[in-house]
């Protein structure tokens, strides 16, 4: 069989029904599961019993330009905490994830001579859903 290599991929971020797509420069949506051993008298057992599931994006820094990623994820983190964000992930493959995150404040600083870029780790709240193509 051959490989496949993935290379195209989208996102986008919903916050109050605006959506963002143009800044992201990575994202990876992963799972923490909670896995309880107990160990029986005839052998170990296995128990799946929660996830937690984080997603963590690197984009461009766009501080003060209209409609500012970086300043709308600071007023929901600020003002709305407890309102998730709904995201959308999309594999060039065809591939789509759909999923609410808490909000998070953004990262302020960066490297000189390099662009300004923000990092995040936000809570995925919830399972995501998925859509193979």
């Amino acid at each position: 069989m051959a490989t496949t290599v993935i290379t195209g991929r989208d996102l986008v971020l919903t916050i109050a029904t605006k959506n963002y797509d143009e800044q992201a420069l990575s994202a990876t949506l992963s799972n923490d599961p909670t896995i309880e051993t107990y160990q029986t008298l005839y052998q170990k057992a296995y128990k799946h019993i929660d996830d937690q599931w984080s997603f963590e994006m690197e984009m461009l820094a766009d501080w003060g330009a209209a409609d500012s990623l970086c300043e709308n994820l600071w007023a929901s983190a600020e003002s709305a905490p407890n309102t998730t964000i709904a995201v959308s992930f999309t594999a060039v493959t065809g591939a789509v994830f759909t999923f609410n995150v808490m909000p998070a404040f953004p990262s302020v600083g960066g490297t000189s001579p390099d662009a300004q870029t923000v990092t995040f780790s936000f809570v995925v709240v919830g399972t995501p859903t998925e859509s193979f193509t």
